[in-house]
């Protein structure tokens, strides 16, 4: 435990947000952290110390398509924050750029608890 909680604290400092996610009850299901990083958003979300996936997607597009990664993992929590953190900076030479897998989950937007309801024409 004290691992898993060095490695969420290690995201904080590196200026990851975080959101408690609950269930129909108001239980805590999981947490999601994230981070907007040129053009794309690093997001994490858990449910355990061996329950995690983490993602990098691109932070615009279209809403009418599920959400696309360009890097995903799934695995225990230490490891994938290690790996989320270890990725190169987007537009560097080894970052990864092609769409991979279907990442919803892993978008913040529809990750929220609310939708935003705009008038037709509205630019958010």
């Amino acid at each position: 435990m004290d691992l898993a909680l060095s490695k969420v604290i290690e995201l904080r400092e590196s200026g990851f947000q975080f959101l408690h996610l609950r269930d129909e009850d108001g239980q805590l299901d999981r947490i999601m952290a994230f981070k907007q990083r040129r053009g794309f958003i690093d997001s994490i979300l858990f449910w355990s110390e061996t329950e995690a996936r983490a993602g990098r997607l691109p932070a615009v597009r279209d809403s009418q398509r599920a959400a696309q990664a360009v890097w995903i993992y799934e695995g225990p929590l230490v490891e994938a924050v290690d790996r989320l953190l270890d990725l190169p900076e987007p537009g560097s030479r080894n970052a990864p750029t092609l769409m991979k897998r279907t990442a919803s989950d892993l978008a913040v937007v529809t990750t929220l608890p609310f939708s935003l309801k705009l008038p037709p024409g509205a630019i958010a």
